[in-house]
């Protein structure tokens, strides 16, 4: 008995740390800050992170993941450039209370680009299929 109440506390303690944020992660609070967080680790290499903020649905998961390892594929003159660059935001549009599309480029890139968050279960996220419209859905055109 001692042991099936003791392997219960234990899964219970598992599945609690294993849905708990990562550390240092914490929601954002709108849209642009969800966007400003997703551009910079992406520009970063650090798509662990980027993942938090991005939309949590199957479609923009898999073309992330796609675009990743583009990414990765890169030489490491362009990564560098890109981590070291720095966002330069141009416009943010709320067209509604929980959508938030933000214009910007990074100063490696001055390649305009446009990044759509919306806010969906009362959580912002990245829409990444939306942010990649008009371009190759593979992601081989550039950052986001």
């Amino acid at each position: 008995m001692r042991d099936s109440i003791l392997r219960t506390w234990i899964a219970a303690a598992l599945l609690l740390w294993g849905c708990a944020e990562p550390q240092g992660f914490r929601p954002p609070e709108d849209g642009l800050e969800a966007a400003r967080e997703f551009i910079r680790a992406t520009l970063d290499g650090d798509y662990g992170r980027a993942e938090m903020y991005l939309a949590r649905n199957e479609q923009d998961q898999e073309l992330f993941a796609r675009w990743r390892e583009h990414m990765r594929r890169q030489p490491e003159k362009e990564r560098l450039g890109l981590k070291s660059s720095t966002i330069l935001i141009e416009s943010v549009e709320t067209p509604n209370d929980s959508t938030t599309v933000v214009r910007y480029s990074n100063s490696f890139h001055r390649e305009p680009t446009r990044i759509v968050v919306a806010r969906r279960n009362g959580v912002w996220g990245v829409e990444f299929r939306e942010t990649m419209t008009g371009r190759e859905a593979s992601g081989a055109d550039s950052l986001p």
